[in-house]
């Protein structure tokens, strides 16, 4: 499924926030005001622990270990011995020290993912932007997203994607945006001022895309330019031995499948989603939306 969401004690593990979804394509939990770190962990069925165990074979323990949910038992993922557990507490208790140096930032979504193997949380920052026209608002998060199984290092993003499932997580994991270092400072005050410091940057990272988005914007593609960029992003097949009848058959099929891919990103450039911001018509921003669509 694409939303991948884990299913804890019954119920889907994911909360957001806001009456837009109930709460996403009708799962997971709901709620219409902004929540505490510890509410947002029980909404998001995430107010539990994992321990590091090493594994067992048919004659005793063997140079492996895994991650289980000391919940339930359930395993999540092996991992190698130097590997230590983030436990999901730890997570929001960073995203806290960020949310308390950003006035009016509050908790958005978080969720588990799979059996409880990747966890998120992600806030809402009040640093909210336009580009080309006032109807084509972006809204900006601060994602943070880890994993039980060693498949993704703590990580915490700027992005301006809202995440409430495993392809939107994707999409924020792979968007550009200002990577935030995880604090490990233990001095409370000292961690408050280097949350207040990284929130600084998070400003100016934003008020920098946002220039730049408004620069595409008022950019207009000629078929010169347009051509150019599409074939950076998609280059030419080139044959090798023009006598190789499987090389001219592996070309004509990459070049058939690149034309089809030009083909819908054309259609969705033309179509510039309905036209429903006609400001940015047959400019870059628009070319990078279609891009971004396909």
């Amino acid at each position: 499924m694409a939303h991948n969401l884990a299913v804890i004690d019954g119920k889907r593990a994911m909360f957001c926030v806001g009456s837009r979804e109930a709460a996403w394509h009708k799962l997971g939990q709901r709620t219409d005001s902004a929540v505490t770190w510890q509410e947002a962990m029980g909404l998001a069925g995430l107010d539990w622990t994992v321990e590091k165990i090493q594994l067992s074979g048919p004659r005793g323990p063997v140079e492996a270990w895994g991650i289980f949910r000391t919940t339930d038992g359930q395993f999540l993922g092996p991992v190698g011995d130097t590997y230590t557990p983030i436990q999901n507490r730890q997570a929001f208790d960073f995203v806290d020290f960020l949310l308390e140096a950003e006035e009016d930032a509050h908790y958005e979504s978080a969720g588990a993912l799979g059996n409880g193997e990747r966890v998120w949380c992600l806030a809402r920052i009040p640093h909210d932007f336009t580009v080309a026209s006032p109807d084509d608002k972006h809204q900006t998060y601060l994602m943070f997203a880890t994993s039980h199984d060693g498949s993704l290092a703590a990580t915490c993003k700027l992005t301006t994607v809202r995440v409430v499932c495993q392809n939107t997580l994707n999409m924020a994991l792979g968007s550009a945006g200002k990577f935030i270092g995880v604090l490990h400072t233990r001095n409370a005050t000292r961690r408050l001022e280097e949350a207040r410091d990284l929130m600084q940057g998070v400003a100016q990272s934003v008020k920098s895309l946002e220039e730049k988005l408004n620069t595409l914007a008022q950019r207009r593609m000629t078929p010169d330019s347009l051509t150019a960029v599409l074939d950076e992003l998609y280059p030419k097949p080139k044959a090798g031995d023009q006598k190789n009848a499987a090389s001219l058959a592996a070309v004509v099929a990459s070049t058939t499948r690149r034309q089809n891919i030009l083909d819908e990103i054309l259609r969705l450039y033309e179509l510039n989603d309905g036209n429903a911001i006609p400001e940015i018509r047959g400019t870059a921003y628009n070319l990078l939306n279609a891009v971004t669509e396909y």
